[in-house]
């Protein structure tokens, strides 16, 4: 890939004395020097510990010695990466000091392929701790091809980030597996064709949902309701008996989605994954059934569960309602689509409260109604995952409720007047204790299960670090060699039959680490070096994935310990101090369930209150890094980036749809009003409504106006023919940049302006007399006038900026010859 771009090598100085290209930094920095500039924009971001900072852009090269002088050093464990124009790259010169280039990258658009192969950024990437930055010269969106570099690169990053984090996430789902040992004590099979031939609804968070709740309400009597934790706090407080809650995420944003849950009664069932986020099973004072396996290896009574289906929690909800035998479910807020008006989720949810969602690059689908629409990547996959389970099972009827929600095959659409239902009878789990009773042999069971495993690591460890120490002695030596790889064969084999399903768990968890010792040569090309090398780090992750696991196993087994005590008299200040460490603090209100006699001292009361309080306020306080995540979606830079985004791909659907959702923001914010205009140009431009396309930018204020606005003004003036407003325009314009000086003088020579023309082109040509294509427009235009001479110097400076440009060469020939003859 490479992009092209006309940067010319000029620079300027600024008045702080800064070296910048005008033709890609303006005139940012004349008014402010870099530092103060970075400060405000980037100070508190680029602070970050542990990120990795990629960066488009470098402002002439001062964002990049902003970052190599920051004043408190590149911070621990972030990695910067800046990607250049190759068009610019060369004409910069930044020096990274040799203790630096680990940490600061410098590359151009060419280099991507290989930093997205390096081990360190792809685990990164997987992480999500990552962040993508425009510099001043991309955010001000006048170059095409940092805009068409900026999406490249965010695609990239999208596609790299499903790509790794489908092996790297899989830690998360070991590690709060093992956290979830200690509350995941009975199986969801128990609820395994319960209901059968009867009608259920899965009811998820999409905009749909608002259509329908009405109707949902009239009818529970009639439907067993299933709802997605994200939803299931609005159903209740809108009247609506929720039967089964399902929760499945083991992130922590999980727990903020969901708070509104912990409001149900106790009626309602907790149905989650085997991995939920610990925050939520915890604190949950219900019943509760896990999907999925209780332990991340083999156990006798550990299979034959409903399993976890993804990639969302309603993928799980439409499995768990095929499996209780519901022969026709019905599916209300699960659109797996935006709505017309760019929304993602129902009305009550911290996302609607946000507004649309305008900003995120996005797929097209179809909907029941016939429209397209736009959804995620994630969405698009449990649309497929969804349309399997509808294949998979063809006796269950699947209708949604919504023809705005996203078509699926195998699923029908239905209105609510097209359905006959009749009341049910459900099943109370009241009497069924093993559903509510936490049972001290059941811990003890799960505790020596754990506390046994934790053991045989430590002999698996023992016997990998065995193998570890004969690496060293491998040689060229043939027979040295050849001894010691049969020692370390006769251990790898003791690992293989003795320790088989413990070693898989270990590089299942350790994935990541394990694939650094493969190679991409072909087997023959190995030498014994290599063969060497790739033997160390297969034991090197082997070793340190085995000591990850042994502390994520031992700290399952001091949880069990606790909640075996939580049945005991333990005091409350011991509990209370580990359930504060976990951030657990609604463990309280449980722990009092299970001793109603106790009597409570002084000092217990007051912690105990503490405690609840801690509870009270985890439920009604939104963490602020989940809602500045959404946020990204919203952020008028990046709805402005779509909108350029879908210009250049001729995307007429995806202008007018952004249009008519910027439409009801532009009285309360100026920038939504801003780019609603130049949308709308736009998409009246594709249209080839020209006028109409002029109108609508002109009537926003002229206040509002940055360079794309005037840019398209020029255009589209030009292509009316409305050469006054094209001059008066260009008049503004050039406030942004001097590259448009020709432009101006070619206008004003259209316009008959001739002296006013060749004075600007002069102008022009004085502070930037390396520009080829400007002389040269300037000698034509000399020509055309009849001035010979004029003309001559014209073509000659030309051919001093380009000896090789044959234009010039033929006209300096030709009005040398004219001239010769004439005296």
């Amino acid at each position: 890939m490479q992009l092209q771009s006309n940067i010319q090598n000029n620079f300027a100085i600024s008045r702080f004395n800064e070296y910048y290209l005008p033709s890609v930094n303006r005139n940012t920095f004349e008014g402010i020097d870099s530092k103060t500039f970075y400060d405000r924009k980037f100070k508190k971001l680029l602070s970050q510990t542990d990120k990795l900072n990629i960066i488009i852009g470098m402002d002439s090269g001062l964002l990049a010695n902003y970052i190599l002088e920051l004043s408190e050093g590149i911070p621990d464990g972030s990695k910067f990466v800046i990607i250049e124009l190759s068009t610019i790259l060369p004409l910069l010169l930044i020096d990274i000091p040799s203790e630096l280039q680990s940490k600061l990258f410098i590359i151009d658009e060419s280099g991507l392929d290989e930093l997205f192969k390096q081990d360190d950024i792809k685990l990164f990437i997987a992480k999500g701790e990552y962040r993508l930055i425009p510099s001043s010269s991309v955010s001000s969106h006048h170059i095409d091809d940092y805009n068409t570099l900026f999406n490249i690169v965010e695609s990239r990053l999208k596609n790299e980030y499903f790509d790794n984090s489908v092996n790297f996430t899989q830690k998360i789902f070991v590690k709060t597996q093992l956290e979830n040992i200690a509350d995941n004590h009975t199986q969801a099979k128990e609820l395994r064709n319960t209901y059968k031939e009867m009608n259920c609804i899965v009811i998820a968070g999409g905009p749909s949902l608002d259509n329908a709740i009405h109707w949902i309400k009239e009818n529970q009597d009639s439907l067993y309701v299933i709802a997605v934790s994200r939803i299931a706090g609005k159903l209740a407080k809108f009247g609506i008996n929720v039967d089964i809650v399902v929760c499945v995420d083991p992130q922590d944003f999980s727990f903020d989605v969901s708070r509104g849950m912990f409001e149900l009664s106790d009626e309602t069932l907790l149905v989650h994954s085997y991995h939920v986020n610990p925050k939520v099973l915890s604190q949950w004072q219900g019943k509760c059934l896990y999907m999925g396996q209780r332990f991340p290896w083999n156990n006798e009574n550990d299979f034959d569960n409903i399993p976890t289906v993804g990639p969302t929690v309603t993928n799980s909800a439409v499995r768990l309602a095929i499996e209780m035998g519901f022969s026709k479910i019905l599916l209300s807020g699960v659109d797996f689509c935006y709505s017309k008006s760019g929304y993602s989720h129902a009305s009550g949810t911290v996302e609607a409260s946000l507004g649309p969602s305008l900003g995120h690059d996005t797929l097209w689908v179809s909907t029941y109604a016939g429209y397209q629409a736009e959804t995620l990547i994630q969405l698009k996959q449990a649309m497929e995952s969804l349309e399997h389970e509808a294949k998979t099972y063809p006796h269950v009827d699947i209708i949604n409720l919504s023809s705005n929600a996203a078509y699926i095959e195998g699923i029908t659409h239905q209105t609510t007047e097209m359905l006959t239902l009749t009341p049910i009878m459900k099943n109370s789990y009241q009497s069924d204790s093993h559903f509510i009773t936490i049972k001290k042999d059941d811990l003890e069971k799960a505790y020596s299960q754990c506390k046994s495993t934790r053991n045989e690591i430590i002999k698996l460890q023992t016997l990998v670090n065995n193998a570890k120490m004969h690496i060293p002695k491998l040689s060229l030596d043939s027979k040295k060699s050849s001894y010691t790889l049969d020692n370390i064969n006769k251990i790898e084999l003791k690992i293989n039959k003795k320790y088989k399903n413990l070693s898989q768990l270990i590089k299942f968890y350790g994935y990541f680490e394990f694939s650094k010792f493969l190679t991409t040569r072909e087997v023959e090309s190995w030498t014994q070096q290599q063969i060497n090398q790739m033997t160390e780090r297969y034991y090197e992750a082997f070793s340190s994935t085995c000591n990850q696991v042994f502390k994520l196993i031992d700290n399952a087994c001091t949880k069990l310990e606790y909640r075996i005590n939580e049945l005991k008299n333990t005091p409350l200040s011991i509990l209370a101090k580990q359930w504060k460490k976990d951030n657990q603090p609604g463990r309280c209100i449980i722990w009092k369930r299970m001793h109603p006699e106790y009597i409570f001292s002084k000092d217990e009361e007051l912690l105990w209150a503490e405690l609840n309080n801690l509870y009270q306020i985890s439920l009604t306080q939104v963490r602020q890094a989940y809602v500045e995540t959404l946020n990204t979606g919203s952020a008028m830079e990046h709805v402005y980036t779509k909108i350029l985004r879908l210009n250049k791909s001729k995307s007429l659907q995806g202008l007018a749809l952004i249009t008519q959702n910027l439409k009801p923001l532009i009285e309360e914010d100026l920038e939504a009003k801003r780019l609603y205009h130049l949308a709308l140009s736009f998409q009246l431009s594709l249209e080839q409504r020209h006028q109409q396309a002029l109108d609508a930018l002109l009537a926003l204020p002229e206040e509002l106006y940055t360079e794309m606005e005037l840019k398209h003004i020029i255009l589209l003036a030009l292509k009316l023919g409305n050469l006054e407003l094209a001059e008066d325009t260009l008049v503004k314009i050039l406030a942004h940049s001097d590259e448009y000086m020709p432009q101006y003088a070619h206008i004003l020579k259209l316009r008959g302006k001739i002296q006013e023309s060749v004075n600007v082109y002069l102008d022009y040509l004085e502070k930037y007399p390396s520009d080829t294509q400007a002389w040269i427009k300037l000698g034509l235009f000399m020509v055309e006038l009849g001035q010979a001479e004029g003309a001559h110097t014209a073509f000659s400076n030309a051919l001093n900026a380009d000896p090789d440009n044959q234009v010039a060469q033929h006209y300096a020939a030709e009005l040398t010859r004219i001239m010769s003859e004439a005296k």
